[in-house]
């Protein structure tokens, strides 16, 4: 069944390949599923946090830890759980943990759960998807047309978003938040299923080392991308806060922010086709430095978006934006995994590693700031420095971004 769905999708858009189940099938329909999964929970966590009677530090504090315990432990970890049993098997325990902290945050209502468990949780989770995720795709993609296969990653992704916020804000609002983490979890185990329909992408039992990678070389690469993490972060965690405490002060809230989020995401899915084939037409530098410069502005204005209005304005634009900046940028980054024989998960589970040390900086500042500063300055705070971020997403000199020179 999944065959035959997967090919009527693709067959049409994939013309330099004949497509069945293959690898990059199945990314797109378990990125489907997790990206349903993640839009019913992930959107609303700060609201659902709020609303249980935390205040923005204990939010911020989890968040903050969420990147500590990357940095400290899971980042390296998954490192070598992917070298060791393949990129697919890794991201079952990252699927695995993923279900473990949604239960978790199903029974914080009722229990009481130290908040750095459900942190360090979380980040296991991200660590355990993303490390072999991009090790998984920078493997099989194809280079020539990695930006359209990227973009149909995003749009299946969002797909999954746009019904998701949905969906979640009515649970949410008929029956309680609670109820989305049970329907998430049996999302993100029906995602694992299209993971095992085919082998591995790469070879098991590898011997990974850091010492050979060229740090010196590959400064702007670590530069740009903690720059990416940290505005990426801030617009996920923050916006959905911010919208929280000052622009929707109802009971129907998470319908509210459910509504924004689906409208913003179909803006996306349409955006995403046309971005893919300006990447491939070798005008992805341009396209990331218009989108970063539009980001940067965009972040200045979030926190005077006090109403419907405005704040369904730049939840379109940001959703439209960020795809602009993102998919050129990790096209780059899988390219240059490409030019490092025998250091791709080294290559690629370092600049995660110091993306991760990165944010985690970043929102221990933040956390900081909470007993002194007002929850509206410590907020606007974050979007400003996501601003600044998103100007330095732009010292990337990545190979593959290069124009055709004529």
């Amino acid at each position: 069944m999944l065959n035959k769905i997967v090919t009527k999708i693709f067959k049409p858009k994939h013309p330099w390949r004949q497509v069945k189940f293959d690898e990059l099938s199945e990314i797109y329909v378990s990125m489907l599923f997790r990206g349903l999964a993640i839009s019913m929970t992930g959107l609303f966590v700060p609201i659902y946090m709020l609303k249980l009677g935390y205040g923005i530090d204990s939010i911020i504090f989890v968040v903050a830890i969420f990147f500590t315990a990357r940095l400290v432990f899971f980042d390296i970890l998954s490192a070598y759980t992917t070298a060791r049993f393949g990129p697919k098997h890794s991201m079952l325990i990252g699927y695995a943990l993923l279900a473990c902290n949604t239960a978790l945050f199903l029974a914080i209502n009722s229990i009481d759960i130290p908040l750095w468990i459900i942190g360090s949780i979380w980040g296991g989770s991200a660590s355990f998807f993303f490390i072999p995720f991009h090790v998984d795709f920078s493997k099989i993609k194809h280079s020539k047309h990695g930006g359209k296969e990227l973009s149909y990653v995003h749009a299946m992704e969002k797909t999954g978003a746009v019904v998701g916020p949905l969906i979640g804000g009515i649970v949410a609002t008929v029956f309680g938040a609670q109820y989305l983490f049970l329907i998430a979890t049996i999302l993100i185990i029906i995602g694992l299923i299209p993971l095992f329909m085919t082998s591995e992408p790469v070879k098991t039992r590898q011997h990974i080392s850091f010492y050979g990678l060229p740090f010196r070389r590959l400064k702007r690469d670590y530069f740009s991308i903690g720059a990416l993490g940290i505005e990426n972060t801030i617009s996920m965690f923050l916006w959905p806060l911010f919208i929280g405490l000052f622009v929707f002060l109802d009971d129907k809230v998470y319908a509210k922010v459910g509504t924004i989020t689906t409208i913003s995401i179909i803006a996306s899915i349409f955006a995403v086709y046309t971005i893919g084939k300006t990447i491939d037409n070798k005008k992805g530098r341009y396209l990331l430095r218009a989108n970063s410069i539009a980001n940067a502005a965009l972040n200045l204005i979030k926190p005077f978006a006090l109403s419907f209005s405005p704040a369904l304005m730049v939840a379109v634009l940001n959703d439209v934006i960020t795809p602009g900046y993102r998919i050129p940028y990790q096209k780059g980054f899988y390219d240059a995994a490409d030019d490092l024989p025998g250091y791709r998960i080294a290559y690629i589970s370092s600049m995660e590693w110091f993306s991760s040390l990165c944010k985690s900086i970043i929102w221990w500042l933040l956390f900081l700031m909470t007993p002194i500063f007002s929850e509206y300055t410590v907020i606007s705070t974050g979007f400003v420095i996501a601003a600044i971020a998103s100007m330095l997403i732009m010292t990337e000199r990545f190979k593959a971004l290069n124009p055709t020179r004529r």
